[in-house]
């Protein structure tokens, strides 16, 4: 849920439905989630591929999305991770894991040039980010900084430091997709 999945509660529904959006270039990845959760029985349909014209490049994207079923295990992480349907960083973050924090880097993480590594949390507050920041640092010994979002107003990212890296790849390369291992750098 730090990534690029969302949830979403309708108006009529009872429960919550989580969906998954991302671009063909990571179909790798995005088959191996989807299996996933088609496997736990989660996803009633096929996933879908669409594409769209971004009126400011001119440029022509290709994605792909699935939605699971509406089910109550998903309105218990809708109630922890939205309020007034803005997504937030929940107080508790004990889901934290090391399996949670591979996929969040497989979604939104970035090799940074210096061999470090950057969790995008643009859309988080700063005050969020400083936490999750917080979190990595004190449950997991993984020594990162906060620095500012290039061009964002505000925001803050998580840089994971070079000389933590090897402690994350220790935690998370298990649970790492081969497609995804290039943002570990390798």
């Amino acid at each position: 849920m730090l990534g690029d999945g969302k949830l979403e509660l309708g108006k009529r529904s009872l429960n919550a439905r989580f969906g998954f959006i991302q671009s063909i270039k990571f179909e790798d990845y995005f088959s191996y989630l989807f299996s996933i959760f088609s496997f736990q029985n989660f996803c009633s349909s096929n996933f879908r591929t669409y594409s769209y014209l971004d009126q400011r490049t001119g440029n022509t994207y290709t994605s792909l999305n699935f939605w699971t079923k509406s089910l109550p295990i998903f309105t218990e992480f809708y109630n922890q991770f939205y309020i007034n349907k803005e997504k937030i960083v929940p107080i508790d973050l004990s889901l934290l894991t090391p399996l949670a924090l591979a996929h969040w880097i497989m979604q939104d993480g970035a090799k940074g040039t210096s061999g470090g590594l950057y969790l995008c949390t643009d859309f988080f507050s700063p005050e969020d980010t400083r936490r999750l920041a917080n979190c990595l640092s004190e449950n997991l010994q993984i020594k990162v900084t906060t620095p500012k979002a290039p061009g964002k107003n505000g925001t803050l990212r998580i840089y994971v430091t070079v000389s933590s890296m090897d402690r994350l790849r220790s935690l998370i390369l298990d649970h790492m997709h081969p497609s995804m291992l290039y943002k570990l750098g390798l």
